[in-house]
């Protein structure tokens, strides 16, 4: 990486890597090589999507035609649906299966490099990512080191947080509502009152995890909870108990008073989805989504409003991550496969569109190429396989969409805790019993039914009595470690 200095900065002892034992990736085909004379060695990537693509042949022989000339690596891909993921992805990992890449997140990545599943790729990446390293910025693989080593390619992409108010733009046109001077969400109250006496309906219709967006002011630290964390502007590294911070406790009281005047669906802390019209949320993107997405997806037209800043966290990158196996022979043909996949546009639109002539077609629009898709049948997921910025954009999108996201991670606010990852062994227990109160919990006061004032300090009881000054001071400790080494 352009001058990478890779720091522990005062996290605690590296982990270790290389516990698991077996076969490793697989093997190359005997005596195959390309038109250089190279080797020409076979991968498996395992990610997740809608299943095997049904032309899942026809488009792997492409793309292989295409790698094997490239960069000698022929590849094999399991595609495994949505609902089988966590399960089949555990099982992947804990019995030690063959594969050489697999996608994941920020929610199994620490826990799997303590297993020793993934490759220390810290001093692999410069040979072998050459072009990617030059799209990246440097700080995004800051944030996916832990004890200062790197163990996943993230895929550059939103990958920061920006949250938006989205609202039905019929509403704020029938009843004038300034809905850009409204991201707070104490000063909501009286035009949600409003449009319930006038809509006899909830304005604020939600599932059982409620207005989430709140938490993401606070760096959780990789300790995997909402309650833990420490504020993403707060140079001096507080570790809190968040529910008691002045802002999260205020948007409690502010849910419990929408729940009282029947602002809030009074099923909401039983359910698991939403429902497809709101007219308001707010959810994670960019302003063009409105239109691209947001609005279709309601079948409504909708107007949007930016909600505080644009944050850039461990936690955001970590959305979507690709490691490679620790027993895997070709760590190297991995890092260059995963660095052609994010650079090449020719094989970028192959895994984001699937097979030309089949799933889409190139098309010129006023001397532009674009892409026609020609089903909706493609069964990957363009987000876990690279970046955003190398992908042809498709012929109806007027709005530079690719732009719009890479100009906000630019603009983004970096956590004072970018880089930092909480290592929990001496409080795993202790934390673990603290993230089931609060699972317990969360539905209830999130959805507005308890009152914050005999809640949060119930909750904290609970907390406490589970062992939880202990995980702060852990916490604490390391980060004030973690500063203090940054500031050298």
């Amino acid at each position: 990486m352009k001058t990478r200095k890779i720091i522990a900065l005062g996290l605690a002892a590296v982990m270790t890597a290389g516990m698991l034992t077996g076969c490793g990736g697989s093997e190359s085909k005997e005596n195959a090589s390309n038109d250089k004379g190279e080797e020409v060695v076979t991968l498996k990537w395992v990610t997740i999507g809608n299943g095997m693509p049904s032309n899942y042949d026809s488009w792997i022989g492409k793309v292989n035609d295409y790698i094997g000339e490239k960069i000698g690596v022929n590849l094999e891909m399991e595609v495994i649906p949505w609902g089988d993921w966590d399960n089949r992805r555990n099982i992947t990992i804990s019995t030690n299966e063959p594969y050489d890449i697999i996608f994941g997140t920020g929610n199994n990545y620490i826990a799997d490099i303590k297993l020793g599943a993934y490759a220390d790729i810290t001093d692999l990446i410069d040979e072998n990512m050459k072009e990617f390293n030059e799209l990246m910025p440097e700080k995004y693989w800051e944030a996916v080191q832990v004890g200062g080593k790197i163990y996943g390619v993230p895929s550059y992409k939103d990958s920061s947080i920006s949250n938006y108010a989205i609202w039905d733009k019929e509403l704020v046109e029938e009843y004038d509502i300034d809905y850009k001077n409204l991201t707070d969400l104490e000063n909501l109250t009286p035009v949600f009152e409003m449009l319930k006496k006038e809509k006899n309906d909830y304005p604020v219709y939600i599932k059982n995890d409620g207005v989430y967006s709140i938490f993401d002011v606070y760096d959780q630290l990789g300790g995997g909870t909402q309650i833990l964390g420490v504020r993403y502007d707060d140079q001096e590294g507080r570790v809190c108990f968040t529910l008691e911070e002045p802002d999260i406790y205020a948007a409690l009281e502010t849910f419990y008073d929408w729940n009282q005047k029947g602002i809030i669906n009074p099923d909401a802390a039983t359910l698991t989805e939403g429902r497809v019209y709101n007219m308001w949320r707010i959810a994670q993107g960019w302003e063009s989504a409105g239109v691209t997405s947001w609005g279709p997806q309601m079948g409504k037209d909708v107007v949007v409003a930016k909600v505080g800043d644009t944050i850039l966290s461990n936690e955001t990158v970590r959305g979507s991550l690709n490691m490679i196996s620790a027993n895997s022979k070709y760590p190297e043909k991995c890092l260059q496969l995963l660095n052609l996949v994010n650079t090449d546009t020719t094989l970028r639109d192959m895994f984001y569109y699937g097979e030309e002539g089949v799933n889409f077609e190139y098309v010129d629009v006023d001397g532009t190429q674009k892409v026609h898709k020609n089903n909706e049948d493609w069964s990957m997921a363009g987000y876990t396989q690279g970046t955003f910025f190398t992908v042809t954009p498709i012929e109806t999108d007027t709005n530079d969409q690719w732009g719009e996201i890479r100009a906000l991670n630019e603009q983004a606010v970096s956590s004072v805790m970018l880089g930092f990852t909480f290592d929990t062994t001496e409080v795993n227990d202790q934390l673990a019993n603290c993230r089931e109160i609060w699972l317990r919990y969360r539905s209830e006061i999130m959805t507005g039914v308890k009152d914050p004032a005999e809640v949060v300090p119930q909750i904290k009881e609970e907390l406490m009595q589970a062992g939880w000054q202990e995980v702060m001071d852990a916490a604490q400790k390391q980060v004030d470690e973690f500063l203090a080494a940054k500031q050298k």
